[in-house]
Parts: C-alpha cells; sequence; structure tokens
C-alpha cells in the first residue's frame, strides 16, 4: 500500500511521511531510490548538512569520485598488459612465416600456393626451413658442449636463434609439426559398383576414428621411425586446435626441426618420398614461439593445414601475442613495479573496496537494489574483476607448474617451449578485460545523471535498452533466417560465405553498408539471390530497423516530456541542480559556514504563515510581546546613550593628546558600564524591576491592528519564555500562527452571514416565480446542490473558527484573570501573616 501511494504522490514522496528523527539519521542514507529519481530530489533541503538530501548526495558525490579513481586505475593497468606493439608483434610473424608481401592494395602470401601433399613439403623445404634458419645455416646441440660455465674451455657461446628481417625476434625452443590422420574405411562407405575400383575409404576427422598406430613403411630408414609413431598430448605437450572441419586433438606424429637447414631440407625430402603426409592425413599443424627482446613480448604462432575428405587443402594461420609480465607476479613486481605491478595492486585494493560499499547497499536496500538499472551493472563489473583475478593467479600458478618454461631452459633449442597451454587461459583472460574495461565505461553513464546536461540523455538509455534488448531477440530470429538461407544457396569454401556464422555477422552489419552481395548474383538465371536480397531489405532495412528507430523516438520522447514536466511541477525554490548546490554547501560546511539553520521546512511553514496581526493573538502572548518589545527597546536605546556618552568622551581624550590610552580606557569604561549595567547597575535594576511588576501599556485594537509579529519574533519568544510554551501548548511558533490565524475578509461576519441568507431567499423566490418551465438535469442538480454544500459549509467553517478564537481569547483572559486573583490571593495571605506576627505582642502586653 506504501509503494503505490509513492508511485501515485512521487517516488520520493516517502521522505514527508518520515519523522524528523528519522530524517536527521541514517536510515535511508544509500537508497538507490535517489539515484534511480534523482530529478525529483527537493534542492531547498540540501542547504541543511543534517537532512537526508544531503547526506545522500554527499555519498553520491564520494561514490562518483571513487569510481572514477577506480576505471583510471583499471584502465591504465588494462593498457599496460595490451601495448600496440604486441598487436605489431603479431602481425610481423604472420608475414614471415607466410611469406606474405603487399604489392600496392594487394596482400600476396606464398603460402597460399599451397594446394596439395607435394606442395605443401615443396614449401615445407625451400620457403619454410630457410626462414627457420635467417642468419645461420648451423645451431650447435647444448649437449655437445663440454661446459655450461662462461669461464670455462669450451663454453656453448651465445648465439640467439633470430628470425625476421629486423633481428627482433628470437625463436624460442624447437619448432614441433604434427600430423593427425584417420582409420582405414571408417565412417565411410563405398557403393558396390564402385567396389573394383576403390578398396579404402577415408572420411572426415573425428575422434571415433582417429589413427594411433604405427605405419612405417617397409624398408624406410630408422632414422624416420620415429616419426611413424603415435605419440599421446601429454608428450607432445600440444594442445587441441580447432579448424575448419573438425577440432584435432594435441597428439599424432610428431616431427621436430632440425637444428641445421641442411638437415631440416633432407628430412622433409625423405619424408615426401616415404609418403609421411598421405590420403590419411586430416591435418598438419606447425608450432613455434618467438620472443621480441624490446617490448618483452612472446608470440605463439601456429599453421594449420587441413585435408578435408572432398579434397583439396585449407590453410589457417594463427599467432597469440602476450606480454610475458602475465606469467610470473614476482617478475611483473620486478621488472615493472611502477607499472603495471603497482596499478595492478591499486585495481584489486579499489574493486576489493568498491565490493564492500555494493555490499552495504545490497544490505541497505534488499530486493529494492536490484530494481535499479545500474546496480545489475555494478555487481557485473565486480564478478567479472574476480573471473579476472581467477584467471590470472590461475596462469601464474600453472606457469610456475611447467618445467619447460623455466629462466634457465628456455634457451635450450632442443627444448620444445609449450606455451600453447597457457593460451586458452590467456585468450580467456583478454577476452574477460575486454568486457571489463567495456561495462566499467559503460558504468559512466550512471555517474553522469549528477549533471543536468546529461541527465535526460541518460534516463532515455535506461530506458531505451531494456526495451530494444527484448526487440533484438526477434532481430536475432530474422537474421539467422537469412543466414541459412544463404549458406544453403550460396556457402563457398573460402571467404565470408564460408561459414554460418561469418554469413551471420554479414547480414548483421550490411545496413552499414561495405557489404558485397556479387556471389548471389553470378548467376543472372538464378531467381532465389535476387528475392532473398529483396526479402531482406523490406524485412530488416525497412521494418526491424525502422521499428528500432521508432522505439528510440519514442523513449526520447517520453523522457524528456517527464522531465521537463517534473521541472515545471516543482515547487519555486526546489528546483536547481542538486550536485551544484551540494558543492556549494559542502565547501561552506568546510568553512564553518551554515546556510540555512537548525530549522527545518515543516517548522518554518509557508509562506503566508511568517506574520500574523497582534490583534489575532491571545491577550497573554500580546502581553508577553509587548513586553519584550518594550525590554528589547530600552536596551538599545541604554546602548545608544553609553556609546554616545563614550564617543564624547574619547572625543574629548584625543583633544588633550592621549588619543591611543584613553581610547583604551573609555572603551574599558564603556565595557565596565555595560557589564554593570547587567550585572550590577543599580538604576536598571530598579527599572527592570518595575518594568515586571507594573503592566505593558494597553494599545487599542486598531493598534493591535497595525502591529505585525513575524513568525522569527515569536519562535524566540517560545524558546525564551517556558511559561508562555505552556499557554500555547507548543514550541513551534508556526503552530500559534495556524492556530489564531483568521482570514480577513474586510467586514462583520455577522453581517456577512446575513447578507449570504438573504441573497439565497432571494434566488429561492426567484425559482419559485419561474415555475414548471424550467427543468434540470439530475446530474446538473446534484452538481448545483454539491456547489452550495460546498460554499455553506465553507462559511460554517469560517463562523465557526471565528466564535473559537472568540471562546479561545475569552479562556485567555479568564486565564489572565485567575493569575492575577492568585497573586493577589498570596499577597493578601502575606500581608494577613505580617499582621498577625505584628499583633502578637500587643496582644500578650494586653494580657
Amino acid at each position: 500500500m506504501s509503494d503505490e501511494k509513492d508511485k501515485n504522490d512521487g517516488p520520493l514522496q516517502f521522505m514527508d511521511r518520515l519523522l524528523e528523527e528519522e530524517r536527521n539519521s541514517s536510515l535511508y542514507v544509500g537508497d538507490v531510490r535517489f539515484w534511480k529519481h534523482l530529478e525529483h530530489i527537493d534542492s531547498q533541503q540540501i542547504y541543511s548538512t543534517k537532512s537526508l538530501e544531503y547526506k545522500t548526495l554527499k555519498m553520491m558525490f564520494c561514490e562518483a569520485v571513487f569510481f572514477a579513481i577506480f576505471l583510471f586505475l583499471l584502465t591504465s593497468y588494462l593498457m599496460a598488459e595490451r601495448t600496440g606493439d604486441l598487436y605489431s608483434s603479431r602481425r610481423q610473424q604472420l608475414d614471415y612465416w607466410g611469406g606474405c608481401t603487399i604489392q600496392g592494395a594487394t596482400r600476396k602470401c606464398k603460402i597460399d600456393e599451397v594446394k596439395d601433399v607435394p606442395t605443401l613439403m615443396e614449401w615445407l623445404r625451400d620457403d619454410f626451413s630457410p626462414k627457420a634458419f635467417a642468419e645461420h645455416d648451423l645451431y650447435p646441440s647444448v649437449v655437445m658442449s663440454p661446459s655450461a660455465f662462461r669461464l670455462q674451455k669450451g663454453t656453448m657461446p651465445w648465439k640467439p636463434r633470430y628470425v625476421g628481417d629486423t633481428r627482433t625476434s628470437v625463436l624460442i625452443g624447437a619448432i614441433r609439426m604434427r600430423q593427425v590422420r584417420v582409420q582405414y574405411s571408417k565412417d565411410c562407405t563405398i557403393l558396390p559398383q564402385f567396389m573394383s575400383l576403390v578398396k579404402d575409404c577415408f572420411a572426415d576427422y573425428n575422434d571415433g576414428i582417429q589413427s594411433r598406430l604405427s605405419w612405417a613403411p617397409a624398408f624406410s630408414p630408422p632414422h624416420l621411425s620415429p616419426h611413424y609413431k603415435f605419440q599421446m598430448a601429454n608428450l607432445t605437450q600440444q594442445r587441441p586446435m580447432a579448424g575448419k572441419y573438425a577440432t584435432y586433438p594435441g597428439d599424432g606424429f610428431v616431427l621436430d626441426l632440425a637444428l641445421n637447414l641442411t638437415g631440416a631440407q633432407t628430412r622433409f625430402t625423405e619424408l615426401g618420398h616415404w609418403q609421411w603426409v598421405d590420403e590419411r592425413t586430416r591435418a598438419f599443424i606447425i608450432e613455434l614461439n618467438t620472443m621480441n627482446p624490446n617490448v618483452n613480448g612472446f608470440v605463439h604462432t601456429r599453421i594449420l593445414f587441413e585435408f578435408p575428405a572432398a579434397g583439396g587443402i585449407h590453410v589457417y594461420q594463427d599467432s597469440f601475442p602476450f606480454n610475458a609480465l602475465q606469467l610470473s607476479l614476482p617478475l611483473m613486481a620486478s621488472d615493472d613495479l611502477g607499472g603495471s605491478f603497482l596499478y595492478f595492486v591499486a585495481t584489486c585494493g579499489f574493486c576489493l573496496l568498491y565490493s564492500v560499499y555494493i555490499g552495504f547497499l545490497m544490505y541497505k536496500n534488499g530486493l529494492r537494489f536490484w530494481t535499479y538499472f545500474w546496480s545489475w551493472m555494478e555487481v557485473l563489473i565486480i564478478l567479472v574483476f574476480v573471473s579476472l583475478l581467477v584467471l590470472k593467479f590461475s596462469i601464474f600458478f600453472e606457469a610456475e607448474k611447467l618445467p619447460n618454461l623455466k629462466p634457465e631452459v628456455i634457451s635450450d633449442l632442443e627444448m620444445f617451449y609449450p606455451i600453447g597451454a597457457l593460451v586458452p587461459t590467456l585468450d580467456k583472460l583478454n577476452g574477460v578485460q575486454a568486457l571489463l574495461g567495456l561495462i566499467s565505461w559503460l558504468h559512466v553513464l550512471k555517474y553522469l545523471t549528477l549533471s543536468v546536461t546529461f541527465l535526460p540523455f541518460v534516463r532515455v538509455f535506461e530506458r531505451c535498452f531494456t526495451t530494444l534488448l527484448l526487440f533484438s531477440i526477434l532481430l536475432i530470429i530474422v537474421l539467422l533466417g537469412f543466414t541459412f538461407a544463404i549458406y544453403i544457396g550460396y556457402g563457398t569454401e573460402k571467404g565470408v560465405f564460408s561459414s554460418i556464422w561469418s554469413i551471420f555477422v554479414l547480414v548483421a552489419v550490411a545496413p552499414a553498408g561495405g557489404v558485397n552481395f556479387e556471389i548471389i548474383f553470378a548467376e543472372y538465371t538464378d531467381i532465389a539471390g535476387p528475392i532473398i536480397i529483396i526479402a531482406y531489405v523490406i524485412v530488416i532495412v525497412l521494418l526491424v530497423l525502422t521499428t528500432f528507430n521508432a522505439i528510440q523516438v519514442d523513449c526520447y520522447s517520453v523522457t524528456t516530456f517527464l522531465v521537463q514536466d517534473l521541472k515545471r511541477l516543482k515547487k519555486a525554490g526546489t528546483s536547481g541542480n542538486p550536485i551544484l548546490i551540494f558543492l556549494y554547501t559542502y565547501m561552506n560546511a568546510l568553512k564553518g559556514v551554515k546556510l540555512v539553520g537548525k530549522e527545518s521546512t515543516e517548522d518554518i511553514g509557508n509562506p503566508n504563515e511568517q506574520v500574523i496581526a497582534l490583534s489575532s493573538l491571545p491577550e497573554v502572548v500580546v502581553k508577553k510581546f509587548l513586553k519584550t518589545k518594550k525590554h528589547m527597546e530600552a536596551i538599545r536605546d541604554n546602548a545608544k546613550v553609553e556609546l554616545e556618552e563614550a564617543l564624547a568622551r574619547r572625543r574629548s581624550e584625543q583633544m588633550m593628546g592621549a588619543a591611543q590610552q584613553s581610547a583604551g580606557s573609555s572603551w574599558g569604561s564603556l565595557r565596565g558600564k555595560l557589564d554593570g549595567t547587567k550585572m550590577g547597575n543599580p538604576q536598571m535594576a530598579l527599572e527592570d524591576e518595575a518594568s515586571e511588576d507594573e503592566e505593558p501599556p494597553q494599545a487599542d485594537d486598531a493598534s493591535h491592528d497595525e502591529i505585525m509579529v513575524s513568525r522569527v519574533q515569536m519562535q524566540r519568544m517560545l524558546e525564551d519564555d517556558e511559561e508562555l510554551r505552556g499557554i500555547c501548548s507548543t514550541h513551534r511558533a508556526v503552530d500559534v500562527f495556524r492556530r489564531f490565524r483568521v482570514d480577513e475578509s474586510g467586514g462583520d461576519p455577522f453581517e456577512a452571514v446575513a447578507s449570504l441568507q438573504a441573497s439565497v431567499a432571494k434566488k429561492l423566490d426567484d425559482l419559485e416565480k419561474l415555475g414548471s418551465s424550467l427543468s434540470f438535469d439530475e446530474a446538473e442538480t446534484l452538481r448545483a446542490m454539491s456547489t452550495e454544500l460546498h460554499s455553506t459549509l465553507t462559511e460554517t467553517q469560517k463562523e465557526w473558527r471565528a466564535e473559537l478564537l472568540s471562546v479561545l481569547q475569552m479562556a485567555s483572559l479568564l486565564s489572565s484573570a485567575l493569575i492575577d486573583l492568585t497573586r493577589k490571593m498570596e499577597q493578601l495571605q502575606s500581608n494577613h501573616t505580617d499582621l498577625a506576627m505584628r499583633a502578637a505582642p500587643l496582644t500578650l502586653g494586653n494580657r
């Protein structure tokens, strides 16, 4: 019931029903309704540092400053881990191993010339192997060196294996290659009419038909036999790789590139002769790792050659760059203490504080916390950051457990560097970091509501997001329909039409332009393609996207109208920029300046309740007011006399040449006189005593009507006089004004009532003279009767209030008379006692 009333009266009207103790407490500090309906805050209340509005805006401002610092640290940390040099290193490795060159606007790569098994072996021998030995044809093995210490004879010389044209990348560890094969005649069937032509068939790869048996041909050289033996993934130290036709596991038949160019080329020639790669091969994968000492980054490169069952070959290159500091927290602290390590630790600390604060808001609001749009975003930020920490430390622990990643063995060219085991986690970490950066910057929109300029736009965003999110489900369904239609009818082996996902992205971004549908119109006799495109234009461009725009326009129009209507309906003085008023109040509070007193808006009252005629107040209050006024005027007059005397004395002493000394003595005399006046001046004491005893002069009603009593004067009287508070039965001046204030009509109320009765009688006579020629509708009759009843009740209320005022005045006079009678009786009793005591000796003497 309370929530319904809040919705009808306003989202923040619940504060009007709070007691004064509740408003001054921290009971509702942190309520998300203030963020949700910031434009409804009464700006006039912000000037009081004890008000709920001021405390809430202070928390909002501190939260905005805190999040700004957190966002700066988070962005700095993310940028420190993902520098632009890493992407440059990735592009350099892709171009180098693929043999890519740019000729004008065309990018050509030698790896694209691989079309079958013979061209693959030729590319490995004549193009790939020379790139692996860019500077030297021979690299010595560690086991061939007599000593590993620098000062002993025969120590292995430092000979980094540079790859590339600029000597910036060093090959780390061995280059490992493997192939994945399938079994004979599994998951495939040969038609009977072709049994005489084909004996065996080989299907596309799946885990159920993978070949794990050794298959070395007869009479093959013994040094080639290890390449024909199957090795599990724990021995190859490689991870699965997803291709176009299947996902290939980390095990297979392995080949490590030799440490000399001649041996490598010879090995590829021999393997080609003995058909190491044949019709049963479904994937050939090359995996290597390089490091760029200039940017302290690693690049993990893999090249996949797929051999589908339908024939042909599909080439795919993948390079993943990452920073070396991502592998170890101690390495981050030692090599980049003032950079990524500092940002990482500071971001974790701020996120912990932010989590505690969000937990506090959830505790304060309960289920109401989840009704605010940005509350979900805040919880999402914390969850994503926790996921980031989990992935980060899992990388640290996993890298620590891998023996081949130790610094003392990383330079061994014969050991394989299994960084691929960490790449999936590193890839997830990059995605989590990107998501965290996105939602953190989007969360800035919440704090833009503190600005009056951006508030309407943020409200439009909040209103649109939910509606568009629901409508986007419809759009995705429609796009999937066009995706399957284009893929089934016009799917290709390469390019953007080669997969369902790429076609989905294509049809999603097509309205923005830049998409080529030439393949659909390649055949002029095909009518399905034009029909699909025309349907796409009608449904997506003309219907769905137009509806999106209509939703945005509707949300913008409704939100801006509500904001402007709220500004128009707000009372004078309650509008304004809340955050600017808070900052102004806060700066003055730091200086010790209070912009408002201790009175609340309820204590102050309405503008028409600030003054009242003295004649409207009871006689007791009138006497108190006149007595106080006379006392204050006497103090003012005495102060003026003393000041004039002091100034005259000072001028006379200055003329005698003792200006400085006489000034001090005169002011000291003045201070003494004032103190004497206050403490022990007998003349003033007599005057005060006389003023207390004598009655204030009785002024006539006309003079009382001319004197206006302000609410501040009345409030001061109530605070200083406890007896007056008891008489008025309140400590607030506004209650006294409301009780005794009477609407001034300017005439005698009895005469007004008589005039009203005469007017009503005259109208009734006129109606009777009209007779039956006049008829009323029932609704009109009821409306007329209700109007007359309302007028009569209003006049009766006025008369009742006037009579009540008379009764209160008489009661006040009676109370005053009783008080005087009591005083006289006390004086009579005192006199009687005194007379009795004086008469007692005379009585005894007579006896």
